[in-house]
């Protein structure tokens, strides 16, 4: 009874997604497993080994000025090799072989090398993300896009086990077994993937167009769609809301190093902290997306980011020590955070026309990454200074993007921005 009340709910889940969508939610879990509790604790594990608050920052910025050349680089290759293909090879450069690097890392010159490798994903996050909605029916594309940003949030109860593993064992060799199983893991889960899903609609025409051309004749080619943009309504504006969003989540790298360092925060405390996410992602996703479906999407951002401003001024006055407030602010920053994320990818996509979509999507993600290069490094700097300076100019840009969705919001009424689902 229980296996069938289960296949059940998945079928309803499921229910109109295409062959590719309902895969991909089908395998997401295995690189959720792995990806989620490693990239929560990276600042630790990277501290843990000797680096330094700064050569942390400068990892960050070495990864967005690499992933800024390996985006440019991402449409040309989506569209000549396809979408499944780029995929299945771009996940093993970019997640299975830095898994194993970081695993033995000992030096800044290992986790130099792992960001390197790491940084080509740019080229995956446009080819899985076409892969996975581009025969997707457009109302449906928020609520792809949701279950994939929950099932991801919801890999975060088992950070607990893995703080009570580091409070057993220590932060390196925990993490270090981690990265090993998540090498193998991963692998695993990219060929399963690959084996049952299957090139796009939109992914056969592009080959079709660009197998003709040389490479270069191909990045020409996109250039030319990126010149494009303004033809577009509504794109650019969608843009720059993108690219802050990114710029934001990097200037918030060392959230966790704050809650350890300034507020004293144990690492087992520190576990909890996704917990706290993953219950609050839970109630958005099932009383408030539904809710939110008959809004415009600039109205929902504007929604989310008040969430943000707020979650961002009430970290800084969270007490030292005091584990409650804290878990209540930095949830309310996920629930914010996984709401930009869904509404501000179908806010996207929704502006990207059929032709062109994987030169579009890339050339946004390539300015993303662009303006985004310097703001770890800066980060970490301020950081070493000041740790509350960093959080206030969180504040401050937090400010900013709220601004930018009133903007978007007023004009809606010259030009009014899709239904989100």
């Amino acid at each position: 009874m229980r296996g069938s009340a289960l296949d059940l709910i998945w079928r309803r889940r499921m229910d109109g997604l295409p062959r590719n969508a309902r895969n991909a939610i089908l395998t997401e879990p295995l690189w959720g497993v792995f990806a989620t509790p490693l990239l929560y604790y990276a600042p630790l594990y990277m501290s843990s080994v000797g680096l330094s608050t700064t050569q942390i920052g400068l990892l960050g910025s070495l990864f967005l000025a690499l992933s800024f050349v390996f985006q440019a680089l991402a449409g040309p290759l989506t569209n000549r090799v396809g979408r499944k293909r780029t995929t299945l090879w771009g996940d093993l450069i970019s997640w299975s072989v830095p898994m194993f690097v970081w695993a033995f890392a000992q030096n800044f010159g290992a986790f130099v090398v792992a960001a390197a490798l790491n940084a080509s994903n740019r080229i995956v996050a446009v080819s899985w993300s076409l892969l996975v909605i581009e025969d997707v029916e457009a109302p449906q594309r928020a609520r792809v896009f949701g279950i994939l940003n929950l099932i991801v949030t919801t890999c975060g109860l088992l950070t607990p086990l893995v703080g009570l593993a580091i409070s057993r064992h220590g932060v390196t060799p925990t993490l270090r077994a981690l990265y090993l199983a998540g090498g193998l893991g991963m692998t695993v889960m990219f060929f399963w993937r690959n084996a049952i899903t299957a090139e796009t609609v939109s992914g056969k025409l592009a080959r079709e167009q660009h197998k003709e051309l040389g490479f270069r004749q191909s990045l020409n080619h996109t250039l030319s769609e990126v010149g494009g943009m303004r033809r577009h309504p509504g794109l650019v504006g969608v843009t720059a809301f993108y690219v802050l969003t990114i710029f934001l989540e990097q200037l918030s790298l060392f959230q966790i190093l704050f809650l350890e360092h300034t507020l004293h925060f144990s690492a087992q405390a520190l576990s909890y902290v996704p917990v706290g996410g993953v219950a609050v992602t839970v109630l958005v996703y099932r009383l408030v997306l539904p809710r939110l479906a008959a809004f415009p999407v600039a109205r929902t951002l504007v929604l989310t980011r008040a969430l943000g401003l707020m979650g961002a001024v009430l970290l800084l006055l969270v007490p030292v020590g005091q584990l409650t407030p804290m878990l209540l602010v930095v949830s309310l920053l996920g629930g914010a955070t996984f709401l930009t994320q869904t509404y501000r990818d179908a806010a996207l996509f929704a502006r990207l026309p059929s032709a062109g979509a994987a030169d579009l999507y890339s050339a946004v993600q390539t300015l993303a990454l662009l303006c985004s290069v310097p703001a770890a490094a800066l980060a970490g700097a301020i950081f070493a200074a000041s740790p509350r300076g960093l959080f206030a100019l969180i504040v401050a840009v937090s400010a900013l993007l709220l601004g930018l969705a009133l903007w978007l919001a007023r004009r809606e009424h010259q030009r009014p921005l899709p239904d989100a689902a």
